[in-house]
């Protein structure tokens, strides 16, 4: 039964009508929209307040790019390192490359200055390696009976006596340095002419044995071959007293010194070749 104020025979609008209405009012807003722009203002009211909504939905892609990009900078700037790393070696081993061929070069146009000495001749060589057991004290030249070294001839440097060849092959010889404990040099001490016999001790150094208390001899004095063993020429600076000491046991001094040439360094030597003697008619 009907209420008071309400229609009994009200009938609500079907969809078709609906539908029909809603068309209407759509039309009617695209014409006021197009025509007289009237729904703008409602048309930026809605951007405004979408425009969070928009930048939640572009945040992940954005996050995602930014992350593609660091990684790839990332690759790119370790490539980068790896590059310069590798320049600065190769850069690195040249200089130290240049720096050795100088080193080389002065010690080569040190020895082109050396003169020759009477009845001799001087033959160049270079040093190939100090053997397997530098306790030894021995090192191996790249000149051999080939070039006329044999046993027994003495080895320079720039600076002083290197030592002595003690075997030869055919490309190839091997040096007895100075410093080895089974190697005698006579000697003579340059400031006041007194002799004695200068041995290895090992290990880059040597002592002049033999010499009595009494002996005026002090650091810092230059040993040079005397010559009366007739192997090695007399006047090659073959050491320096570096120690004088005294033993209330012993009736000779104990006098230590320091090889003068670069037994470990030098890479070019020279190799005294006695001339052979031509006999007079």
């Amino acid at each position: 039964m009907a209420t008071p104020g309400q229609l009994m025979f009200a009938r609500r609008l079907g969809p078709t009508a609906r539908l029909l209405i809603w068309l209407l009012v759509g039309a009617s807003c695209v014409v006021l929209d197009t025509h007289y722009h009237a729904l703008e203002g409602v048309r930026s009211g809605f951007s405004l307040l979408l425009q969070p909504v928009r930048e939640a939905t572009r945040a992940p892609a954005a996050v995602a790019a930014e992350l593609g990009g660091f990684f790839t900078r990332h690759r790119l700037l370790q490539k980068e390192r790896d590059t310069l790393l590798a320049e600065r070696a190769r850069l690195i081993a040249g200089v130290n490359a240049a720096r050795d061929l100088a080193r080389e070069n002065a010690e080569l146009r040190a020895l082109m200055q050396l003169q020759t000495r009477p009845g001799q001749q001087m033959v160049r060589a270079a040093s190939l390696y100090q053997g397997h057991d530098w306790f030894s004290q021995r090192i191996t030249l790249d000149l051999g009976a080939g070039a006329g070294l044999r046993s027994g001839l003495p080895v320079i440097d720039t600076i002083g006596l290197v030592g002595q060849v003690s075997r030869v092959f055919p490309g190839a010889s091997e040096v007895t340095l100075v410093s080895n404990p089974d190697q005698l040099t006579p000697v003579f001490v340059e400031r006041t002419g007194q002799r004695g016999l200068a041995a290895g001790s090992g290990h880059g150094q040597m002592e002049l044995r033999y010499m009595p208390t009494q002996t005026d001899i002090r650091p810092g004095d230059r040993l040079l071959t005397s010559g009366i063993d007739r192997v090695y020429p007399a006047g090659i600076p073959v050491a320096r007293v570096s120690r004088v000491s005294r033993s209330q046991s012993s009736p000779y001094l104990r006098v230590e010194c320091l090889p003068l040439a670069g037994l470990d360094r030098s890479r070019a030597v020279l190799v005294l070749v006695a001339e052979p003697r031509v006999a007079q008619p």
